[in-house]
């Protein structure tokens, strides 16, 4: 466990003082006991800890050796074998004094160990004894700590709202080519409806964020997500999804992993579309000097619903796995993150939809800039490549492929402590080796994000 120097409190030169003044030190020449207490007393936690190690197994349950060997093990960052030889000595000390300083360290390493609740009664016990003054003085900062902490660690509940209105030059991500080769009957004539369409719209967002926190490194997430997305004109491409989340979180102040199962449902024109179901894993290490790495996995089940006129619609389902990885540098008021991913995605084989299956691979890189505690532009842009599996069923002749980039400019502006505007632009080109599937895409946005 990292070495907690907040601990290093005038309790433990009390501590040096009384064993010095109250010999309770063993009196045996072979006891290792003066040489650790002489260690400790010269800062070298490490060396007395160590020498203690040597000798735990012949004397360990001595309580002088107990005693100073939990010290050591203490200052060193070794708390759990703290806890132990500390224990020892609460219990079976005959000698009042020395049970009495057992007590108070111990409670100091149950606070180190996050054994919380064990540390705020032996502290107040400590304390119901009227210790000298300085000594309550570091109890009822110790007893401080322990309720911020406590308050850290209950379940937190949080809800954001956010709204946006703007403009999208292709709602339907559609081509703008009216006539399409095909290579069985030339060229058709795509309906005005299967072209891109411009169109106003609204976006509201509404996120319910709830942590129930076990220890302080350890806790049970779950997040709830529905949106809206409303276009003016036409109700053709209007979506309404809810997606939900239950995930575990552990680890420590370098190392956390997740471990989650996700489930959503999107309807189009407020008739069923999709569903999914996931299962997640994913590891964020915090470096140095502002480095920070992840990887992640994910296994998606996705089926499109085959009602309401959509009787072929189960020939898009798949199954996707994902994988990312990401690097992350803060450097003063900027903060770059630099993401690789691929996927898989293979079709349902009974449903006969072979040439949905694909693999692709992307790049994506953001750029943040912190102007100061109230602004923050950033820039975020990306590249992905597909390839098909098969031959489409129209174009039989081409196995479809394309390259899909996007480039996209906004802002943050922190009007209010739970208030934020944001406005963003951004633009997204879409090719591909069959005429059909080209499309680009300008989008302008500007809206509130307002958490309770």
């Amino acid at each position: 466990m990292k070495k907690q120097h907040l601990l290093a409190t005038p309790i433990v030169f009390l501590v040096s003082l009384l064993l010095t003044s109250t010999h309770i030190l063993a009196a045996e020449d072979e006891s290792p006991v003066p040489a650790m207490d002489a260690l400790f007393t010269q800062e070298q936690y490490q060396q007395a800890f160590a020498l203690g190690q040597e000798n735990l197994n012949e004397w360990e349950g001595d309580p002088n050796f107990d005693y100073i060997f939990g010290l050591a093990a203490l200052e060193s960052g070794n708390a759990n074998d703290s806890v132990f030889a500390l224990e020892r000595v609460a219990a079976t000390a005959t000698d009042s004094g020395l049970r009495a300083l057992a007590r108070l360290e111990l409670a100091r390493a149950y606070f180190v160990t996050n054994n919380l609740t064990a540390s705020k009664n032996l502290f107040n016990a400590v304390l119901a004894t009227n210790p000298p003054p300085n000594v309550q003085q570091n109890i009822q900062v110790f007893l401080q700590l322990i309720e911020a902490r406590q308050n850290a660690q209950a379940p937190t509940l949080n809800w954001t709202i956010s709204s946006v209105i703007g403009s999208d030059s292709n709602a339907n991500s559609a081509t703008s080519n009216g006539l399409i080769d095909t290579p069985l009957i030339g060229q058709i004539e795509l309906d005005p409806a299967g072209q891109e369409t411009e169109d106003n719209f609204s976006n509201t967002t509404m996120t319910m964020a709830y942590q129930y926190p076990f220890t302080r490194d350890r806790s049970l997430n779950f997040n709830l997500n529905l949106g809206h997305l409303n276009n003016f004109d036409t109700d053709q491409f209007d979506i309404d999804d809810v997606r939900g989340e239950l995930a575990y979180n552990w680890g420590n102040e370098v190392h956390r992993f997740t471990h989650g199962i996700s489930t959503g449902k999107v309807n189009l024109d407020q008739n069923g579309f999709q569903k999914s179901l996931a299962v997640d894993s994913s590891w964020q290490r915090a470096g140095a000097n502002g480095w920070y790495q992840s990887l992640s996995g994910t296994y998606t089940k996705i089926r499109y619903d085959t009602n309401n006129g959509g009787d072929l619609n189960d020939l898009r389902d798949v199954d996707q796995i994902l994988f990312t990885g990401g690097i992350t540098k803060i450097a003063g008021s900027l903060t770059h993150n630099l993401s690789v991913y691929t996927a898989d995605e293979r079709p349902d084989a009974a449903a006969g939809g072979d040439h949905n299956g694909r693999t692709f691979t992307g790049l994506a890189y953001s750029l943040l800039y912190r102007m100061n505690a109230q602004h923050t532009p950033y820039l975020r842009t990306s590249f992905q490549d597909v390839e098909h599996d098969s031959e489409h069923p129209v174009f039989f002749d081409t196995k479809r492929s394309g390259q899909t980039k996007s480039l996209t400019l906004g802002w943050f502006w922190q009007a209010a402590r739970n208030l934020m505007v944001t406005g963003e632009a951004g633009f997204t080109d879409n090719s591909s080796n069959i005429q059909l599937f080209d499309y680009t895409r300008f989008k302008y946005q500007a809206g509130l994000r307002y958490r309770f």
